[in-house]
């Protein structure tokens, strides 16, 4: 009996370091599998095109920028207008008073897309290409390396940004404590050089297959519009870079798996429902704990 006891006395703390590894994998499956649909997508659109280097660099940049501008309007535009859906899907508990975010102007807008044209041009020069076909395996692995292995270079980078000698760098990004989806790509042009070199060293240890990129890029503007939003829609399951804007430190990762890991992690509110399964199954069990008498009951 005194096994039995034991081994109910450290259910929750097993079933804690359970879910919580689930809820930093979900994060990374949801990523994973987001683009392997879409490179399958890709690649029965591109597959019996001859695309030159030129070509690439140019669907590369139209795909990034377009996705970009898009799904930032969806969010600010029609999302956030209805307020019964933005108060569903808001995660943050400490409210920050709203900021607006300045207006698109014509030259801004030109000015970014030379950067990311730039970046796309410099990216399909330097990184190794790697033809993977359509195989659901090798592009899920790859995916998914891809974003473990993009988060820790995020981490490192966004961590340096916020030290003392790099700070003033990182500051134009955090005018805004309140954040607006298009907060993403409000940075200084330095900023904007070391965020595009930690994104693509990924790309350098694993190579790139244009398929791949294009669906990367497409879902990397989503949750990272997403995450600068305020709201958790899909791939975002709190308030975790709310926060970071929020407090100005800590929270540095894209998701908050390196911010365990290195112990920077701030206490995050989860988002329950359906499109975050692991949160909806850590409210039930804490529920369910909660209302259990403990050994008592199973003693009986």
């Amino acid at each position: 009996m005194g096994n039995q006891t034991f081994l109910v006395k450290d259910m929750p703390n097993f079933l804690k370091l359970l879910l919580t590894f689930c809820f930093e994998m979900e994060f990374y499956l949801k990523i994973a599998i987001s683009c392997t649909i879409l490179q399958q997508v890709n690649y029965l659109l591109l597959n019996n095109l001859q695309l030159n280097f030129i070509s690439q660099v140019v669907l590369y940049w139209l795909i990034g920028s377009i996705s970009f501008y898009s799904i930032g309007i969806l969010i600010e535009k029609i999302i956030k207008n209805h307020n019964i859906w933005t108060e569903k899907l808001t995660v943050r508990v400490k409210k920050v008073k709203k900021q607006s975010f300045p207006n698109f102007t014509l030259t801004g807008i030109i000015t970014g897309e030379i950067k990311a044209f730039i970046a796309a041009l410099i990216i399909l020069y330097l990184a190794p290409q790697v033809d993977r076909g359509n195989s659901l395996v090798v592009n899920l692995g790859w995916f998914f390396m891809r974003i473990v292995v993009a988060d820790f270079c995020f981490y490192v980078c966004h961590r340096l940004l916020h030290t003392k000698s790099l700070v003033k760098i990182h500051l134009k990004h955090h005018e805004f404590k309140d954040s607006s989806s298009f907060v993403a790509g409000h940075k200084s042009f330095l900023e904007y050089i070391i965020v595009t070199i930690a994104d693509i060293l990924p790309i350098f240890i694993f190579g790139y297959d244009i398929t791949q990129l294009c669906a990367w890029t497409v879902i990397g503007n989503i949750y990272n519009l997403e995450g600068h939003s305020s709201l958790s829609i899909f791939f975002i399951p709190s308030d975790f870079h709310d926060l970071h804007h929020t407090n100005f430190q800590g929270n540095y990762g894209i998701h908050s798996f390196w911010d365990r890991v290195f112990k920077t992690l701030q206490s995050i509110n989860k988002k329950q429902g359906i499109m975050f399964p692991t949160n909806l199954t850590e409210s039930k069990m804490n529920s369910i704990f909660d209302n259990s008498q403990g050994p008592a009951a199973v003693n009986k």
